[in-house]
């Protein structure tokens, strides 16, 4: 079956050097990226930690408050969710042949979310969703009917889970038409969550992509500050990242989301390589007497593993990053504030581990504006017959890339984590010393990272 592959542009690359000594070099960087914020940053402690420089930009200030941002953006994101449907539904039964699948997975899913933690949160402007409720409240007033009760955002867990579920696990998210009706049901049910138990309660506690696009925008380099009546008061721009040392709610339900965040994208390396497939052969006497759903109980039994491993190994250094600080601090608190300084590992990794999927593959979707339902039609003739550029792709150029980005991430995440540290532990002697455990968990991430992304690829339908 054909399908819209992750990984395999191009020819195989061979490292000019071991892999052991790609993987020892790029933790030699992160480490020495720890000494470089222990000296330049080993002093802020207590509030003074989490103080960053920001540039205020008062010309974005009238654009903010206009309504025609949200305006623009919103059709923009109902134009694609309505094509998502209509060529889901209407289109080529054959995935390379179908908008929804590059507007779903490769614009939506992969491009969105690297951009948006590029330069802040797109969703805020695009969510369809939330475009649609607004219109119809312009034309009929909608209030909540009930109260939402107190469920942190677990609901938001649930369904990033399920999605994740969709896309690695399930086998068939290659399937157009299946796209496009769990789009239907998906629009069905955030509307009326939205119109049972308002609109910012449903969409900041249950709606799961306007909970990822929130943390992920934390990281972006646009800060808007607002006004205690709502409206914006000032637009800033920030160093990327410091963002995620912002205040924000704790609870097990925040952790487990970001968790999910890394362990999603490092298990859709994984089931692409040998390793994955190895463990699929000696799990053939489990599997195969359940049919067609033996893989798929094998895939999602692997993600559940995958994800409770990187939980329960968190924790477990959050309990020596305690230890090591000699504070008594909340624990839940404590590990939800740090738990952030992993997301630039979670978008790094996102674009590490996308890269050739979006800069190359997306462009698979300009011959298809032609004839987007595959009936014959002659819409746009000049770009009937474009064919991807693999200028960006060549092989040597995606490694070194990702493992540039790889690095860079587990920097960041090196130093957003001193700072955290030094705003809950106090002294610049426990901030140092609570942060080795940490750099332990970076150099254990890049070394994973890594070694997934140089692995061989396999064809995983």
């Amino acid at each position: 079956m054909t399908h819209i592959y992750l990984h395999g542009f191009g020819q195989r690359y061979d490292l000019p050097m071991s892999l052991a000594l790609y993987l020892f070099a790029a933790a030699g960087v992160v480490v020495a990226s720890f000494v470089v914020v222990v000296l330049f940053a080993g002093d802020q402690v207590g509030a003074k930690a989490l103080r960053y420089p920001r540039r205020p930009l008062p010309f974005l200030v009238p654009v903010g408050r206009s309504s025609w941002p949200r305006l623009v953006g919103g059709l923009v994101g109902i134009l694609a969710l309505a094509t998502v449907v209509i060529t889901g539904l209407l289109g080529s039964a054959d995935p390379t042949r179908n908008p929804a699948e590059y507007l779903t997975w490769i614009y939506f899913w992969a491009a969105t979310v690297i951009v948006s933690g590029l330069v802040g949160n797109l969703w805020y402007l695009l969510n369809p969703w939330a475009a649609m409720y607004d219109a119809i409240s312009r034309l009929k007033r909608l209030g909540p009917v009930w109260k939402l009760p107190d469920i942190g955002v677990w609901p938001a867990v649930a369904a990033y889970f399920l999605f994740a579920c969709f896309e690695l696990t399930s086998g068939v998210a290659n399937r157009p038409w299946l796209v496009a009706t769990l789009a239907i049901a998906y629009t069905v049910l955030t509307l009326a969550g939205m119109i049972l138990f308002g609109r910012d309660n449903w969409l900041t506690h249950c709606e799961a992509f306007t909970v990822l696009f929130d943390i992920v925008g934390r990281f972006g380099p646009v800060e808007v500050e607002r006004s205690d009546d709502g409206h914006i008061a000032m637009v800033y721009l920030r160093p990327w990242g410091v963002g995620l040392l912002k205040p924000g709610r704790s609870g097990w339900d925040r952790v487990i989301f970001v968790i999910l965040m890394l362990s999603t994208l490092a298990f859709d390396g994984l089931i692409a390589t040998p390793t994955w497939q190895n463990f699929n052969l000696q799990l053939e006497p489990i599997w195969l007497p359940m049919g067609q759903f033996g893989l798929v109980f094998v895939r999602t039994l692997g993600l559940v593993l995958v994800t409770a491993a990187f939980f329960l190994i968190f924790v477990a250094f959050m309990e020596l990053v305690i230890y090591f600080g000699t504070r008594k601090v909340d624990l839940k608190a404590t590990i939800s504030a740090f738990v952030l300084t992993l997301v630039p590992i979670a978008l790094v990794y996102n674009a590490a581990h996308n890269y050739t999927y979006v800069v190359v593959q997306s462009q698979g979707l300009i011959p298809l504006l032609n004839d987007p339902l595959a009936k014959g039609w002659h819409l746009w003739p000049a770009v009937a017959h474009v064919q991807p550029s693999f200028a960006l792709a060549q092989a040597s150029t995606v490694w070194y890339a990702q493992v540039v980005l790889i690095v860079l991430g587990h920097i960041i995440a090196v130093y957003l984590s001193h700072l955290r540290a030094g705003e809950r532990f106090r002294t610049a002697q426990r901030v140092l010393l609570s942060q080795y455990p940490m750099l332990a968990l970076m150099v254990m991430y890049t070394m994973t990272s890594l070694w997934i992304l140089a692995q061989p690829t396999t064809n995983t339908t």
